[in-house]
């Protein structure tokens, strides 16, 4: 449990990026979603975020979902989840 706590950590982290701000809003939300992944079966892979939650966690932060911010956080969420494919050899 530590060693996954200690790689999530700040420090843990990649190096900083530059956040467009026309994408402030869409990366506020998509960090916010961050414990929404939906799950494959046993396997626990990650196929998806939780829509069902995404109006009430923007609602949370102050954000209002329209077309445009919902395609922004699905274009993050397509390369999160290549990134965690690749990242399990997938």
């Amino acid at each position: 449990m530590a060693a996954a706590l200690a790689a999530s950590s700040p420090a843990a982290a990649p190096e900083a990026f530059e956040v467009m701000p026309e994408n402030w809003d869409a990366m506020r939300l998509f960090l916010a979603m961050e414990t929404q992944w939906r799950r494959a079966g046993m396997s626990g892979i990650a196929t998806g975020l939780d829509y069902a939650v995404l109006r009430p966690v923007a609602r949370l932060c102050g954000l209002v979902v329209g077309a445009d911010l919902f395609d922004r956080v699905r274009i993050m969420e397509g390369a999160a989840l290549l990134a965690m494919a690749e990242a399990a050899g997938r």
